[in-house]
């Protein structure tokens, strides 16, 4: 079997098994909060199932070099951090602005500061090994192979953000656990719909890095924006922040399709030629 069958086997495999494994969860979990976290452990499981009984023997290690794992590429984290939290202020932002929300930060002593900032820091930590569980699949896995067989690491980024999206709609659709603050036929597509640019964002990241390392920060620094927007902008009267800023905001799609417009246009990773035929890690470039 030649390397672009073996890559069509290894894709359909994965997506198989993750689909159904997150079906599976959120049928048998429908309202337990840990729905969610078995949830971001599933590709990684797809990753390990698709190993063992699709991939040949002798590029398995060669499989999981190409996640990589082992390589930091530190000079890729402040773009990890920094983007998600420059999105959040355009979406809560527009939140403000249209009368939906209003600031409200609470002041406090140095050490209640000092606390909260630590407690801040560990818990990013933490939560980053965690979403590594949803990344070594998505872009670590997929994505090179996706690459490999559209021969454009664009659409490439589109189609995996546009596979991660759909991911999640058992349990948008089917459990009552994620994204519950409006009607689930309304954040179902607005969901895929941000996940798919998120992707060309993620995707940018890892082209940049060739690791899961900062993609995982990446995805790690959205939730944590996002996490600390809904907590620092709340609702003026009974307007709906999570509507306009939330997962399912048109703010957040808006500014999630104008991050990916600007990266698909002008990102310079995507302006290079590529330099493999195998699935595995992309040469990092310098931005």
């Amino acid at each position: 079997m030649n390397s672009l069958q073996t890559t069509k086997r290894e894709v359909s495999a994965y997506v198989g098994v993750a689909f159904t494994l997150a079906t599976a969860i959120a049928v048998a979990l429908p309202h337990a909060n840990i729905n969610k976290l078995l949830s971001i452990l599933v590709p990684t499981v797809a990753v390990v199932i698709v190993t063992f009984t699709v991939t040949p023997r002798g590029r398995r290690r060669e499989l999981w070099r190409g996640i990589g794992l082992g390589r930091a590429a530190l000079r890729v984290w402040p773009a990890a951090l920094v983007v998600p939290f420059v999105l959040c202020a355009g979406a809560y932002g527009t939140a403000v602005l249209v009368g939906a929300g209003h600031l409200d930060v609470a002041g406090g002593d140095t050490m209640a500061t000092f606390s909260w900032t630590t407690n801040l820091v560990v818990s990013f930590a933490v939560s980053t090994v965690f979403i590594l569980g949803e990344e070594i699949g998505w872009r670590g896995f997929l994505l090179p192979r996706m690459q490999q067989l559209m021969g454009d690491r664009r659409r490439a980024a589109l189609t995996t953000g546009f596979v991660h999206g759909c991911f999640h709609l058992p349990l948008v659709l089917i459990a009552t656990t994620y994204n519950n603050e409006v009607s689930p036929w309304v954040s179902a597509p607005v969901t895929v719909a941000v996940i798919t640019a998120g992707g060309v964002f993620y995707g940018w990241i890892w082209d940049r890095s060739t690791s899961v390392w900062p993609v995982a920060i990446a995805h790690n620094s959205v939730n944590t924006a996002f996490g600390l927007g809904a907590t620092t902008v709340l609702a003026t009267g009974g307007a709906n922040v999570a509507a306009v800023a939330g997962e399912t905001g048109y703010a957040t799609l808006g500014v999630c399709v104008a991050a990916a417009v600007v990266l698909w246009r002008y990102a310079r990773v995507w302006h290079t030629p590529e330099q493999r035929s195998v699935p595995g890690p992309v040469p990092a470039e310098v931005a």
